[in-house]
Parts: structure tokens; C-alpha cells; sequence
């Protein structure tokens, strides 16, 4: 069964919206990078996010949505500014950041992807209501792209005596997270103090298995099964837990 890679999901969409020249540059991002890269760069993953991820739980100890910050790596910030103009004293306009923003959600939102976000309580895998607040901002210290989302929960749900099992990673291996910044991993203010987040990070990946994702060109047709089980591995599981009451 074939799977697309994040990179022709991207590019789907950004061709559907071709009218929009700051989404368009996007389709080449792969190629931009193996052309720009070094050698030993061309190795899966091709995008690197720095992450942080609050969860709102209220103070019935409901879990209701997920606040949820990407800051893009250098390489693919700069790319996707390209040949968009500054306003009179540095700012990129508003409206192109806006779009990017829609456009990006829009991308994000497929059934593949699912804002490479899952939510499960007892085995169950929940469902969300449309996105709030998207937005792309421009970090100028660091020139970096930034997305902001929230991602409430279709129904909001009750953790008192349980564990949510949030998991971020793109199954593909396109798209490589890290939560390393201090507080990258927290609850919204005004949770109940019986509730607390508890961090998994992933499996470190041994030399046979990374020499094999180096393999992977950055635009492959398909992720071969035994490569597409790995990379399940390497998801950020963060578990939300709250005592009984």
C-alpha cells in the first residue's frame, strides 16, 4: 500500500493553491535542501522543529485542547521567505504570514498527517474540532518561522483516575521534533495540582537503522514497511495523568 511522504502531502496542497507564491516556493523544499545540504544531510529527516506543546486540563480535571508551538529549523525558514518582501522597518506583512498560516493548517489537517498529533484515552483515539488560532510568526533574532496552533479536543475529556497518551511525530520521519527547551512540556495555568505531564522521548536509533534512513531520498514515492515501523518508534509520548478524586 503506497503512503505519501509529508513533502507530497505539502506539495498537494500548495500546487491546489497556486495562486498563493509564498506556499508555491514549498514544493521544492526537498530539493532545495539536497542541492543547498551537504552530503551527510540528505538523510532522512529533511525538517527539524523545535517544539513545545501546553495542555489545557480545567479544573474538573478535563483534558480540552493542546496549545501547540513549531519553531521551523534555519534552512527551511529562510526557503520559505524567499522573494517575500519586507514592510518599512523589517516586518513581513501580515497577510502573507496569515495565509501561510491557513495553508499550513490546511496541509496539516489531511487524515495522514492529523497535525502529527494523536490523543488516546484507554485505547481510544480521540477527535478534534477544527484548529484555533493558527499563526506564522518571523523570530528575526533567531530567523526562524514560527506556527502556533491549538487543537481543542471534539469532546473534552475527563482524566480523574486517568492517563491521556498524546504522541507527536510525523510517521514518515520527514519531519524530526524536539522538545529540549526548558518548559517545552507543560500544563495550562489553572489546572488542578493532581494532574501532571510525564515526558517519553524516543528511542535513540541504532547505526544499521539511520544508515537506512540515509538511504531514503528526500522525495521517495513511498516509506518501505520495515522503515515505516521504526519510525513509529520515534514518536514524543507525553502522558497527562490526574488522581482520583
Amino acid at each position: 500500500m503506497e503512503r505519501q511522504t509529508t513533502r507530497q502531502r505539502l506539495a498537494a496542497l500548495i500546487h491546489r493553491a497556486a495562486r498563493l507564491p509564498v506556499t508555491r516556493r514549498l514544493a521544492g523544499l526537498a530539493l532545495a535542501q539536497a542541492v543547498c545540504w551537504p552530503v551527510a544531510t540528505l538523510a532522512h529527516p529533511h525538517m527539524w522543529i523545535d517544539a513545545r506543546a501546553v495542555f489545557d486540563v480545567d479544573a474538573a480535571g478535563n483534558l480540552t485542547a493542546i496549545e501547540q508551538r513549531w519553531m521551523f529549523d534555519e534552512m527551511f525558514s529562510t526557503y520559505a521567505m524567499q522573494g517575500v518582501k519586507k514592510q518599512k522597518g523589517g516586518a513581513y506583512p501580515p497577510d502573507k504570514l496569515r495565509a501561510m498560516a491557513d495553508d499550513w493548517m490546511q496541509a496539516l489537517g489531511d487524515p495522514i498527517s492529523h497535525y502529527f498529533t494523536r490523543v488516546t484515552v484507554d485505547g481510544e483515539s480521540l477527535q478534534y474540532a477544527p484548529p484555533r488560532d493558527p499563526a506564522v510568526q518571523w523570530d528575526a533574532k533567531l530567523q526562524r518561522l514560527v506556527l502556533r496552533f491549538t487543537l481543542p479536543l471534539a469532546k473534552p475529556v475527563a482524566l480523574a483516575g486517568k492517563r491521556a497518551d498524546i504522541d507527536i511525530y510525523d510517521p514518515t520521519y520527514f519531519v524530526a521534533y524536539a522538545f529540549d527547551a526548558p518548559g517545552a512540556i507543560a500544563l495550562a495555568s489553572g489546572a488542578p495540582s493532581t494532574c501532571k505531564p510525564t515526558y517519553r522521548p524516543p528511542r535513540q536509533l541504532d547505526y544499521a537503522t539511520m544508515q537506512q534512513l540515509a538511504a531514503i531520498p528526500p522525495d521517495p514515492d513511498s516509506l518501505p514497511d520495515e522503515l515505516l515501523a521504526i519510525t513509529k518508534g520515534l514518536t514524543h509520548r507525553v502522558e497527562v495523568a490526574c488522581a482520583a478524586s
